[in-house]
This record gives C-alpha cells, structure tokens and sequence, in this order.
C-alpha cells in the first residue's frame, strides 16, 4: 500500500493545518461492496444504512467545472440537508472562507485537497418538492450558500446561473461501520451507486490534523491486514459525476 498524500504535505497537515476541522483519509477499494463489507466487519452480511444524495447544477455543469458542488441529501427519518462545498488542490489558504464554513483537508493516496463547506438543514416539504420538480432548486440556497458557489471555485459563476439548478440523481450511498485498527477512532465503508449503475467502494476515517501521521499508520495497517483490495487509482466522486453527467449530454 503507497502512502497516504507527501511526506511534506502531511508534516504540514500536523504542523499548520490547526484551522481545519478534520482530515479525512480516504481509499477505493475494487467490489463488490459486500465482500469488502464482510472483510472490514468480521460479520456475514452486515447490516448497511442508506441515504440518497442529489447533486445541484446547471444543464452544461457550471458550478463543477468550477470546483464546486451542491449537494442535497436526504437522510434518516426523513431529514434533509444542503451543502455547497468549493474544492481546492493542495494545502494553501491563499482566499478568506466563509464565516462558519467547515473546512476539511481529503487525504487519498498521492494526493491532498481542501473541501470547504458551507452546509444548512433543509425542510424537509421544500426539499421533496424541489426533487419532484414544483419548486425551484435555489429556494434551498441560503444568501451566504448561494455567494460561496458563486465565488468559491476557481472561477466566479454568474448569479444568474443559480436559477438554471437543475436536480441530478440520485446517488444512492450504503454505510457499515468497520472495525477500526489501533491509531484510529472508527472508520467507515461506503458503497456508492451513481444513477449509471456505476459503483465506487470507499473506506475512511477521520481525525484531527495533529493526529495525522498516527491515523496514517493505523489505516495503512487495517488496509494491510484486512482481506481487501485497495483500487489502483483513486477518483473522486465529482469526477464521476462529471463524466456521468457529460456523456449523458453528449448522447
């Protein structure tokens, strides 16, 4: 198993990433879900929770090619939640965040970016309605939401663009909790279904920056040790929802 990010990027994590809320170290694994699932757990046929999640974007996806996604997501009981998140490449803070944004630094193997987020509860009758067609996707936008995706890509997208949100999905998401090594609080595998029928099977785990270089080590060991079979190649979720999204236009 390659290491998790740069040496330097991850010295850095411990030494000057104390703004951030979290790291979260992530990994592909190759399916099926359910093998991984047994492997991770110890159990047969484990019991997995589900969510769906629904991305926010214009027909020709300005706000992804800018960085950015807008996420609704229904989860338990019924609740539902919007998040509008600006994506960065490496460890510098070079732009000011929005005042109670979460700001998370993603670790996957050989990389490292920045997620900052802006998220808010939603109302449960709006966003139903919103998903059905009858109401239109910005009402979910708050006033600091709809400024972050506008500003917070790589490059500025025009308000206007906002009133063309069309809702995208879903993605349906199954979580079972793992059986964490030493060096780590817990971690998580998820299984994501984009609406293609394509798959990804993700592990990860969280911690603090200081706690980086410990996490590291403890989930290369429950990569290591576990009946698991780590992806070649790691590719995130929004590029995945570009090429869904870009072939099915092309089509």
């Amino acid at each position: 198993m390659g290491r998790f990010g740069s040496a330097e990027a991850l010295a850095w994590l411990v030494t000057s990433g104390a703004h951030a809320d979290s790291v979260e170290l992530k990994a592909h694994l190759t399916p099926p879900a359910g093998a991984a699932a047994e492997a991770l757990t110890g159990r047969r046929a484990p019991t997995w929770s589900v969510r769906q999640t629904y991305l926010l974007d214009t027909e020709v996806l300005d706000l992804l090619r800018a960085g950015v996604e807008i996420r609704l997501r229904r989860r338990a009981r019924g609740r539902f939640d919007l998040a509008v998140s600006a994506h960065r490449a490496g460890t510098a803070r070079e732009r000011i965040v929005p005042r109670g944004a979460r700001v998370e630094y993603d670790v996957v193997p050989g990389g490292v970016w920045q997620d900052i987020e802006v998220r808010r509860e939603i109302d449960a009758s709006l966003a139903a309605a919103v998903i059905a067609g009858s109401a239109k996707a910005r009402d979910l936008l708050s006033g600091t939401q709809c400024a972050w995706a506008c500003g917070g890509g790589s490059e500025t997208v025009d308000d206007a663009r906002l009133s063309e949100l069309a809702v995208h999905g879903p993605l349906v998401v199954r979580r079972v909790k793992v059986t964490a090594a030493e060096g780590l609080r817990r971690a998580d595998l998820e299984h994501f279904r984009f609406p293609s029928g394509r798959e990804l099977v993700e592990l990860s785990t969280r911690c603090e920056p200081p706690e980086v270089a410990a996490t590291v080590a403890g989930f290369e060991q429950l990569l290591a040790e576990r009946d698991v079979v780590v992806a070649p190649q790691y590719c995130t979720k929004t590029s995945v929802w570009h090429d869904e999204l870009a072939g099915r236009r092309r089509r």
